[in-house]
């Protein structure tokens, strides 16, 4: 199982780690897994990302696949979960196509697996044909 979380970097930290992705990703890491000092967590995920609008991507969702759901989606065999810090998608596909539909939110967004220790700029593989 692929969980992929989507985070909106603020566009002075994606000109900055475009090309140093890894650093970002071992930032995004710790921060995902951090527990000691949780108002230095917040502080640091408020300096590196935007909040996602979660109202407007529900909107979106809902509209495109003709569903009435609040911020829990199961479309095309992804589990999606959205929240003001990240998307959250769930699938046993490496790469669900519609992990492509946020790029038109956002082009500054960073997928990130933990798990698989796996990341990158979708919008620099939404051209992929594979996607």
């Amino acid at each position: 199982m692929r969980e992929y979380n989507l985070f909106v970097i603020k566009k002075e930290y994606f000109e900055l780690y475009k090309n140093r992705p890894l650093y970002l990703f071992n930032i995004l890491k710790k921060l995902f897994y951090f527990q000691t000092n949780f108002n230095y967590g917040i502080t640091l995920y408020e300096q590196l990302c935007n909040k996602i609008n979660v109202i407007r991507i529900r909107e979106y969702l809902n509209d495109k696949y003709d569903l009435k759901c609040n911020n829990l989606f199961y479309v095309d065999q992804v589990l999606i979960e959205l929240k003001p810090s990240r998307i959250i998608l769930k699938s046993k596909m490496n790469y669900p196509r519609i992990i492509k539909s946020f790029n038109c939110y956002n082009r500054f967004i960073f997928v990130c697996d933990f798990n698989n220790d796996d990341y990158f700029w979708l919008n620099a593989v939404c051209s992929l044909q594979y996607i």
